[in-house]
C-alpha cells in the first residue's frame, strides 16, 4: 500500500482510497482461488529443500509414526565431468527415475549438490526400491552417474539425522 501511496504522490494526484480498496479486495479474492505455491524443484520435479526439511520435521513431531520408523538415504552421484552442473535434461530424467522407482513407498526425495536425499519409511519394500533407484540412476545417460554411493542414516529421537549424518553433511555439503 505504501508503494501505491508513493505512486499517487509521484503522479501528483490525491490518494484514491476507493481505488486502493478495490485493489485490496481483488487481490484477496484472487489469492483465495490461486494455486498453492509449489514445493517442487523445477529442474528435477522432486521436492525442494524447504519442503524436504518440513517433511522431516513432520515425520519427527507431527506424524503418527515414531521417529524410528523412518531413515534418510543419500545417493551421492559423481559430479559433472565438463561443466559446473548436470545438464537440465539429465536432471529431468534423474527426477523422473527417482519418482518412478519410489512411487508408492511413501518416500520424499530431493536433489541437491549431486546427491539425491531420500526420507523413507523403514521396511523391506522401501529398501529394495532404494537399491533399484540407485541402479537406475547409475544407468542413466549411458552410465554418466556411475558409480553412485548410497549411505543410510537413522533418524534420532528428535527426528533429525544422527551425528553421523551431520559429519557426512559437513564432508559432502548438500
Amino acid at each position: 500500500m505504501n508503494d501505491f501511496r508513493a505512486l499517487f504522490v509521484a503522479a501528483e494526484q490525491p490518494v484514491d482510497i476507493d481505488a486502493l480498496q478495490s485493489l485490496a479486495e481483488g487481490w484477496a479474492e484472487v489469492a483465495e482461488t490461486a494455486a498453492p505455491l509449489s514445493c517442487t524443484d523445477v529442474y528435477t520435479g522432486l521436492v525442494t529443500r524447504a519442503h524436504f526439511q518440513r517433511r522431516m520435521h513432520e515425520v519427527s513431531t507431527l506424524g503418527p509414526e515414531s521417529p524410528g520408523s523412518h531413515a534418510l538415504a543419500v545417493i551421492r552421484l559423481p559430479g559433472p565431468r565438463h561443466n559446473r552442473g548436470h545438464c537440465w535434461t539429465l536432471l529431468a530424467r534423474l527426477g523422473e527415475a527417482v519418482k518412478d522407482q519410489l512411487h508408492g513407498t511413501g518416500s520424499t526425495a530431493m536433489y541437491q549438490n549431486s546427491a539425491v536425499h531420500i526420507l523413507f519409511p523403514l521396511g523391506e519394500r522401501s529398501l529394495s526400491r532404494l537399491l533399484g533407484c540407485k541402479a537406475v540412476l547409475e544407468a542413466l545417460w549411458e552410465g554418466t552417474l556411475n558409480p553412485a554411493r548410497m549411505v543410510f542414516y537413522p533418524l534420532s529421537e528428535a527426528g533429525t539425522p544422527t551425528s553421523t549424518t551431520t559429519i557426512a553433511a559437513e564432508r559432502y555439503p548438500r
